[in-house]
């Protein structure tokens, strides 16, 4: 995020919309939270004034604490402190580029934010390479799709098979789950088809209900590429008929998931381990879903009365 103040284009209007009930969708997946929730997130919180990055964003408020506590139930304190402090870079770096929409300031190392826990991504590196490999393999991928959606801009929207699948990948989701294999101490195979379907459906899951929430900061013409934008063109429709549309895809996406799962659970290649891995993939979906409304970064404060009734003001900006 930059130090320097932005202008913001003046709100021409106001559109009310109802939010797709994404919660209902997700309802089959169990929310559990991680006992050393409170402890780390202020653990993280001090840490990122240390490095300078307090008061780029509203911390206490992003919960991002929480955010990872429901996604790693299981993990030990110094795992959780891990996923915390790397999923609040992430969160930075996103709101970062947010800030910059616009403008084609791309030059900036990207890199620097996450070099901040180099050493310990280093320590697991030494102790778990193939793991670090698929981390920064993951890594690559996401400052790439960034690019790409980037270069695109809100003028070139492309068709929605594109989108989703640089979405998958720029929302960094990809490296948030491998961390599922981290916290758990996971041996997976290296390559299975049903294991990446579901992977690939839970990141379809978060991302898509991200966009849809997010969509209550406003909508400005220089507005990040949003799967509620793509919809419009790809379905000539309007901005609420998109955002009901991205409801059922997330409905739709739930319920693959859990056929594939119950896939899974019957072949007989499915061990321990893969099982705790999708066991980490619910665990990110009730919990990713539930923080949009819990974090302050999309709703401000008015969460729980949107998780209650879900119609949202959303701001037009010309």
């Amino acid at each position: 995020m930059s130090d320097s103040p932005t202008s913001t284009p003046a709100c021409s209007h106001t559109v009310s919309v109802q939010l797709p009930d994404l919660l209902s969708s997700c309802a089959p997946f169990e929310l559990r939270v991680n006992r050393h929730c409170r402890s780390v997130s202020r653990a993280s919180e001090a840490w990122l004034r240390e490095v300078g990055l307090g008061l780029k964003l509203e911390w206490k408020g992003m919960k991002v604490g929480l955010w990872a506590a429901l996604c790693y139930p299981g993990a030990d304190l110094a795992q959780l402190r891990l996923a915390v402090d790397f999923m609040s870079l992430l969160v930075y770096e996103q709101e970062r580029a947010r800030e910059r929409d616009g403008c084609s300031d791309e030059n900036e190392n990207e890199n620097d934010v996450f070099n901040l826990i180099s050493d310990r991504l280093s320590r697991i590196a030494y102790k778990s390479p193939a793991w670090y490999i698929r981390f920064n393999r993951s890594m690559r991928a996401y400052h790439d799709a960034k690019r790409q959606l980037h270069s695109l801009g809100s003028t070139r929207i492309p068709d929605l098979e594109t989108y989703i699948n640089l979405r998958r990948n720029a929302s960094g989701l990809r490296m948030v789950f491998h961390l599922i294999e981290h916290t758990g101490g996971l041996d997976l195979p290296s390559s299975h088809p049903v294991l990446k379907q579901l992977t690939d459906q839970a990141c379809d899951i978060i991302a898509w209900s991200e966009d849809a929430i997010s969509c209550a900061k406003g909508m400005t013409p220089s507005s990040q590429l949003n799967i509620v934008t793509v919809l419009m063109k790809d379905r000539k429709c309007s901005f609420g008929s998109a955002l009901a549309y991205v409801g059922t895809l997330v409905k739709q996406s739930a319920d693959a998931f859990l056929a594939t799962e119950r896939q899974f659970v019957a072949c007989a290649v499915m061990n321990d381990d893969t099982k705790r891995y999708v066991r980490g993939l619910r665990d990110c979906i009730a919990g990713s879903v539930n923080w949009l409304y819990e974090t302050e970064r999309y709703l401000g404060t008015k969460g729980n009365e949107v998780r209650a009734f879900g119609w949202v003001f959303v701001p037009v900006f010309d």
